[in-house]
């Protein structure tokens, strides 16, 4: 863990910087690591896991733009043995198949990002009326099955050079504070330093007895088109007075790769996106009942997708989507109760 990050305040875009310059068809690839620990007593641990983030510009309108966005996690590393959460689709016996989690947001010109709730079998609603809801809050105690953190918000027009606060997707949790920092070259690519703190009312005057914690997120977004080049947040839990870090979590990740996916490639990528998120929404009522419907209900479900993947492209990165909701309906059939996250 990088003791200069966390010496960091915020930041975040140029001001006068387009939100996002992303078109239909845009396709970024972030690559990166998440690592986290815990020191208490009886839970001593230490995980680290490779992220991969892929987000495809499903539509672009004036006013925002609609992104999948697709997060894999495969562990790497894990000093205590134990199973991931079933809720993002991952197998723990298996360390090439990864966690793998889908999400529809909206990102709004002024930086505002809202998770999409389109309703219905593909082909999928996306439009002024597609119900749409906060972003989940991050985890403080460990890694998120999900990761939006290269849309960082924008600096008011007014004041864009000032510190600003964004509220917290939790009601219980303080604003987060964000600031502009200068300008840094990443990967030969001029980037606005984005910067943003959040911690809890104990972190800088520590009580005996109570946790108290710190969040710290960096963005660097390019100065040319507006999209996040890289990302660092790092999460710090201390307990009591104690001056040593009970939990920390760190994740990290730079863009790699992008792309403009066109024509029949498009659709094919689309398709795979919406049966996922279509399919996943379908079954997730049912999850938490599992063993009490039997495996019936589930088998169905189990043979429309078989046969999906069978005839569909099993070159299309979103095909892991696909998987995904396939790993849960077949543990919901062997009557296992999956509780799914935010």
């Amino acid at each position: 863990m990088s003791g200069g990050f966390l010496a960091l305040g915020l930041a975040l875009l140029a001001p006068g910087a387009e939100p996002a310059g992303l078109q239909k068809g845009d396709e970024l690839t972030y690559l990166g690591t998440v690592a986290e620990a815990n020191d208490r007593i009886g839970s001593r641990f230490r995980r680290a896991q490779k992220l991969e983030v892929r987000a495809l510009v499903l539509d672009a309108q004036q006013e925002w733009v609609d992104v999948a966005v697709l997060t894999l996690l495969r562990r790497t590393d894990d000093a205590v043995t134990g199973a991931v959460n079933t809720i993002t689709g991952g197998a723990p016996d298996k360390a090439a198949t990864p966690a793998a989690r889908l999400d529809l947001v909206r990102v709004f010109a002024d930086g505002t990002v809202q998770r999409l709730a389109p309703v219905g079998p593909p082909p999928l609603a996306l439009d002024a009326k597609t119900p749409a809801h906060a972003l989940p809050a991050l985890p403080l105690d460990t890694f998120a099955p999900f990761e939006f953190g290269m849309f960082a918000p924008r600096p008011p027009k007014a004041a864009p050079d000032k510190p600003w606060l964004v509220a917290s997707a939790d009601a219980n949790r303080p604003a987060e504070t964000w600031q502009a920092q200068g300008t840094e070259f990443v990967t030969a690519e001029r980037c606005t330093v984005l910067v943003a703190n959040q911690q809890h009312a104990n972190w800088a005057k520590p009580v005996g007895g109570q946790s108290a914690w710190h969040r710290a997120d960096a963005v660097w977004v390019s100065t040319r088109d507006g999209t996040a080049r890289k990302v660092h947040r790092v999460i710090r839990h201390r307990d009591g007075t104690s001056a040593e870090l009970a939990v920390w979590v760190e994740v990290k990740y730079e863009l790699k790769d992008t792309t403009r996916v066109i024509g029949r490639t498009f659709d094919r990528y689309r398709r795979d996106i919406e049966t996922a998120y279509a399919n996943a929404a379908e079954v997730a009522p049912l999850l938490p009942a599992a063993a009490k419907l039997g495996p019936k209900v589930f088998e169905v479900r189990l043979q429309k997708l078989d046969a999906y993947l069978d005839e569909s492209d099993p070159t299309s990165p979103f095909r892991e989507a696909v998987h995904a909701v396939r790993r849960q309906v077949d543990a919901a059939r062997r009557g296992e109760t999956i509780t799914r996250g935010p």
